[in-house]
Order: C-alpha cells, then structure tokens, then sequence
C-alpha cells in the first residue's frame, strides 16, 4: 500500500495560506473629516477612520497651519464602539491650509502613518 504525503502536506499549506492573511494587517486611512483634499468650512474636529483596529495609546494625530503651527487641541479621542476611529479637537482656525499627520499601531502591532491636506474657505 502507498502513502501520499502531498495531499496533507498541500492542506497543511493552503491553512497556513488562507489563516494567515488578517496577520499581516495594517491600519491604512479609510477615510477623514474633513477629507483630503477638500475645501470646508472651518472644522472643530479633525476624524480619521482606519481600515483596522488601532491602538489609541500608541496613536497620534497632529494638525498645523501653513506656516507649521500646531493648531489641534492636542487630545487625542476615541469611539469607545468603534477602535477604528480617531479624532482630535481643532482651535478656531482661520482660512487657509492645513496639514494632518498621523501615525497609528494597529491593534496587531503594525505601525503606519501618513498625511493629508485640507482648506478651511473664507467665511462668507
């Protein structure tokens, strides 16, 4: 009688494969308020929402003028329901450009970050 090792040593594989996609996750941005790019009225808060769970301890959001002046609160919140959102509370901001940056652990471990600008319009 013969024994075949390659068909559970594929079934072996294709476990490994399939359990080992959410392993590798990372917290990319899914979306923001304002949202990159836009042109708002001036906001009170700025919410980005990720594509993973992250780790608000181990987070950060910062938002600065044109000229790189911190103009967020330097608080940064949670939804206690939902850990793939955060957001912080703004200064009274003027017209003009602002830049937020972020950075993030997700809730596996993995750092990303990145940026993205918005305009705040003259009132009127």
């Amino acid at each position: 009688m013969r024994h075949s090792i390659r068909t559970p040593a594929l079934a072996v594989l294709a476990l490994l494969a399939a359990g080992s996609g959410p392993a590798w996750a990372h917290a990319h941005l899914q979306s923001a308020t304002p949202a990159p790019g836009s042109t708002v009225a001036a906001p009170d808060t700025v919410v980005i929402s990720y594509t993973e769970g992250v780790e608000a301890r181990f987070s950060s959001i910062e938002v600065q003028d044109a000229a790189g002046h911190r103009v967020d609160k330097g608080t940064l919140s949670t939804v206690p329901t939902d850990n793939k959102r955060l957001s912080i509370g703004l200064q009274p901001l003027q017209p003009g450009t602002y830049k937020v940056t972020w950075h993030v652990t997700s809730v596996d471990t993995h750092k990303t970050d990145g940026t993205f600008q918005f305009t705040v319009k003259p009132q009127g």
